[in-house]
């Protein structure tokens, strides 16, 4: 009787999910396994991205962890997605990539327990295995008054029986959904909307007048408020980045945490264990996430290191960030490095002209030291090059200081008039970055596109001349030789104009 009611109202009623509609016993292990802690409206977008990056158990089984921690990237509970990698292997190595039709093969996959099991054996396998989740739960202790603790071990098996008692012979896994969709629309949390309620002619809680107090649960223990300390170290346009070994997030990627507290203090006992010698810039901000029996309460700082050197961990470029998994707690912090790293180009003031001096001296001096004498190179001091850039203002150049982690990493200097990107240095701590790909897509667009604009470099500088030829900078016009004995030769790059 309750399944046939049951049944007949999922017909009707049933929602339309991504994940619904399919036998195929991977894609709905792979639905369940992200549907756990996990809003339903939240996984649809990351079932579609996850499935097109591997189809098919094979796939799973064959990628890299961390390529599967990247994207299951924000879902959180990263313990999941490491079970998943696992669990595919044993598929593709034990049952030759074939999903065992069977309650306890399914559970003895690793991540895998009695729900899931039993999720994906009633709707792919149609066996009669009843998916209690929360949803089932509720439904069922309101259905059949269980009015003790859902927690205990005892009431979970008397619902567990009174669910196998009501599940039909066939249909097992549209059975299962459809108490998920009526526990998740209907037979809700709090306020059941009892009379949309499909069955409410055999309600015991309706009838009683108590569904709003089913199921009844022990209170549960408040998770415990840790201070935490988060480390954005830079140098240059990278930033140090650490792979957890902990089991809380592991194999994700991270800042470098003061997991005993969050104080100044306990920050500089952290960057002593790495070795790491880095100053002070300041406090970035706080953030906050919610584990399931913990809360991080997490003060971030940024540091600024002149050497890319630690004990331990990998300094990534903006670029290298992003393609490493990085969970959601630290999803602030993320996005406060993100602004740091990327770099800010604007027209030079009087107050930074000394230090964007200094790094256009050491960037000079770092890119012409092989084909220059010694002492010419010598020759070119901050002063120097701060001379340099006060004649480019005073002929009417745009001289822009580049900056990066709120640091000055260079200098950029277009000529309107003759439509031409004049210099471009950078530090070395900010070469090969992406930090120059930004400026010379700056300088395309503050350039006139419907003119020839031009760009002189040294012919073995083979790293620039990619860069400008990634930005259309394709067409060779004069070849000059500087420095015969050296070997000394530079040449113009053209990007033709934007015909209207």
């Amino acid at each position: 009787m309750l399944s046939t009611l049951l049944l007949a109202w999922y017909d009707a009623h049933k929602r339309v999910l991504p994940f619904r509609g399919t036998k195929d016993p991977y894609r709905i292990w792979v639905s369940e396994i992200m549907l756990q802690q996990t809003r339903t409206e939240t996984v649809g977008a990351y079932y579609e991205r996850f499935l097109s990056l591997f189809p098919d158990v094979f796939a799973l089984a064959n990628a890299q962890e961390q390529e599967v921690l990247k994207a299951w990237e924000g879902l959180g509970y990263y313990s999941r997605a490491r079970n998943l990698h696992k669990a595919a292997k044993v598929v593709a190595e034990e049952y030759g990539g074939v999903f065992p039709a069977d309650l306890e093969a399914l559970r003895g996959l690793p991540g895998v327990g009695d729900y899931t099991a039993a999720a994906v054996a009633s709707i792919a396998f149609d066996l009669p295995a009843p998916a209690m989740d929360g949803n089932l739960t509720r439904v069922f202790s309101r259905v059949c008054g269980v009015r003790e603790d859902v927690g205990a071990p005892s009431v979970k098996r008397q619902l567990l029986l009174l669910a196998k008692e009501h599940m039909p012979a066939r249909r097992c896994g549209d059975f299962n959904q459809a108490l998920m969709d009526l526990g998740a629309t209907v037979c809700i949390p709090g306020t059941p909307d009892c009379e949309r309620c499909p069955l409410r002619s055999l309600c015991n809680a309706y009838a009683e007048g108590d569904a709003e107090e089913l199921p009844r649960k022990a209170a549960a223990k408040p998770p415990k408020e840790l201070q935490v300390g988060v480390i954005i170290i830079t140098c240059g346009a990278k930033v140090l980045l650490m792979e957890r070994k902990e089991a809380l997030l592991k194999g994700m990627w991270v800042f470098p945490l003061a997991e005993e507290g969050s104080t100044l203090s306990h920050v500089d006992k952290r960057l002593n264990t790495l070795q790491i010698k880095a100053r002070f810039a300041g406090k970035i901000g706080e953030a906050r996430h919610v584990f399931t029996h913990r809360i991080w309460q997490m003060t971030v700082y940024h540091y600024v290191a002149d050497a890319c050197q630690a004990k331990e961990g990998r300094w990534a470029s903006l670029h290298e960030m992003n393609a490493l998994p990085l969970p959601t707690a630290i999803r602030a912090a993320k996005e406060w490095a993100v602004e740091l790293l990327t770099p800010e180009i604007r027209p030079i003031l009087p107050e930074w002209m000394e230090k964007v001096s200094r790094a256009y001296s050491e960037s000079w001096r770092s890119s012409h030291a092989h084909h220059c004498s010694p002492a010419f190179v010598e020759e070119h001091t901050p002063l120097h090059m701060e001379m340099i850039l006060r004649g480019h203002l005073d002929t009417g150049k745009d001289v822009y200081a580049i900056f990066c982690a709120r640091e000055a990493a260079g200098v950029l200097v277009l000529d309107q008039g003759e439509n031409e990107l004049v210099s471009l240095y950078l530090h070395p701590n900010y070469q090969n970055a992406g930090v120059g790909k930004a400026a010379v897509r700056f300088a395309v667009e503050n350039l006139k596109k419907e003119r020839n604009m031009r760009v002189t470099v040294l012919e073995d500088n083979q790293k620039a001349q990619h860069i400008y030829q990634s930005a259309g900078f394709t067409k060779m016009q004069e070849r000059r030789i500087l420095n015969k004995e050296r070997n000394v030769v530079e040449m113009d790059l053209i990007r033709e104009g934007e015909m209207e």
